[in-house]
């Protein structure tokens, strides 16, 4: 049984919104509709568990999803930050429940291939987390200043889903339970914990929006999607 964590509950500040990212509309229709959409469809997943801001658990648009989304099981309060919010969905999984999805609320675009891909990567080595090569020379820079340059035949952008056995993540957060925050992601947390992580190639088009620029291009996205 595969539950699927949405991790939604972000202030977005690099957005500039009144109001969290994931609930700004996208050609009408809130960012992280697109991406319940798609899970709530795929026949993988079994249950879909939402985590949002506190102030919006309860608001109209919640009920919307939950009578058009039946695979959406709960809405829940998200933490101070990414990995407490993680934490509050996962308590919530099913205990049938065996594989546990993550995935970032302001990714609208990930596709059932991918879904597919990382659930089988995550039931076969335990973590798994789909990944994307950087392009172009990567720089670490300081006050300016270019310090070194890095690599980038060896650089990979991580994204979401990212996959585990739910004992496994289980674990993982028990481990690091009095250090959660900072941690990027949960593959982040399981590599603290000792355990390994796998990838499997990403896509393209499964852009987190970060920025308003990011917003563009998923617009521009929409429209070939359209074509």
């Amino acid at each position: 049984m595969i539950c699927c964590i949405v991790v939604a509950a972000g202030r977005g500040k690099r957005f500039k919104s009144k109001i969290p990212k994931t609930l700004f509309l996208m050609q009408g229709i809130p960012i992280v509709e697109y991406c319940l959409r798609t899970l709530s469809m795929s026949p993988l997943i079994d249950e879909v568990i939402l985590v949002m801001q506190k102030r919006f658990v309860n608001n109209t648009q919640v009920s919307i999803w939950k009578k058009s989304f039946s695979k959406l099981v709960r809405v829940v309060p998200g933490g101070k930050y990414r990995s407490q919010s993680v934490l509050n969905g996962l308590s919530h999984c099913s205990e049938k429940c065996d594989i546990v999805l993550i995935h970032d609320g302001a990714r609208p675009f990930v596709s059932e291939n991918l879904i597919g891909r990382v659930a089988r990567a995550a039931e076969k080595y335990g973590a798994c987390i789909p990944v994307w090569p950087v392009n172009g020379s990567v720089k670490l820079v300081k006050k300016n200043k270019v310090v070194s340059t890095i690599l980038e035949n060896e650089l990979q952008i991580a994204q979401t889903p990212q996959g585990f056995r739910k004992e496994i993540i289980e674990k993982a957060f028990m481990l690091n339970r009095k250090n959660l925050r900072g941690l990027p992601d949960e593959a982040s947390l399981c590599m603290k914990a000792g355990f390994d992580v796998y990838t499997v190639c990403g896509e393209a088009r499964n852009i987190k929006i970060t920025t308003r620029q990011d917003l563009r291009l998923a617009l521009a996205i929409c429209g070939s999607y359209a074509s």
